[in-house]
């Protein structure tokens, strides 16, 4: 479905109130869901599991996912859009980098300050690469997703033309991270974001990105 952008579908009740409080109780039920899963991911990879052991966690685990079977299918942040809220609502609590009410995600948390857009995340076992460290493609999703929700704040929301990262130190695991983005340019209808990441005062990476509103509609079939 294309059509003229309307503004009001990537207006988000998180950026105008500005609250990491779920929007209603079915999205803190999905909350508590999700990070239930995320301690059981984690417990998955750092427990030694044995031989005998192994066959029954897993079928522990497919009588959940049986339980779960019957229950309506929703097939995408759209799906959720349309059953639970809205698109900004379900963009929130569903994208797999900073979605609440998604398993994948590491708790991504963002909010306004002035001028600056700081958010806050803090990767577990569960997102490793180098030894004791995250593995860089989540922190580039990380920059990613929190660039993009910094950008929608300044009135022009579109989709990533380009990201460049550098990575000056390894990202250490179960660390509180501090970012923050700032709009460095817009011009017609792009945005370019520069965002840092720091921990415990130390600077781990750089990044800049650009932006770009897109003239028509997209995305916007959900699919069945």
């Amino acid at each position: 479905m294309l059509g003229v952008i309307d503004p009001n579908l990537m207006t988000s009740p998180f950026f105008t109130k500005d609250s990491q409080e779920a929007d209603s109780g079915y999205w803190l039920g999905r909350r508590k869901v999700a990070a239930a899963m995320r301690d059981l991911i984690e417990a998955a990879i750092i427990c030694d599991i044995p031989e005998d052991c192994a066959e029954e966690v897993a079928a522990d685990i497919r009588q959940l996912i049986t339980k779960l079977a019957p229950l309506p299918q929703r097939k995408g942040v759209l799906a959720y859009a349309q059953a639970h809220g809205n698109l900004p609502i379900a963009n929130h609590e569903m994208l797999c980098v900073g979605g609440d009410s998604h398993p994948m995600s590491p708790g991504l948390k963002h909010w306004l300050d002035g001028d600056v857009v700081r958010g806050s995340v803090s990767f577990n076992w569960s997102y490793e690469g180098p030894p004791q460290h995250a593995h860089g493609g989540w922190v580039a999703a990380v920059f990613d997703h929190f660039m993009g929700v910094a950008h929608m704040r300044f009135g022009k929301p579109g989709m990533t033309g380009g990201l460049e990262l550098r990575y000056l130190q390894p990202t250490p695991l179960n660390k509180t991270l501090d970012l923050a983005a700032i709009a460095a340019s817009t011009e017609g209808r792009k945005t370019r974001m520069q965002a840092e990441m720091h921990c415990e005062g130390v600077l781990l990476a750089t990044a800049t990105a650009t932006f770009v509103q897109p003239k028509q509609m997209i995305f916007m079939d959900p699919v069945v």
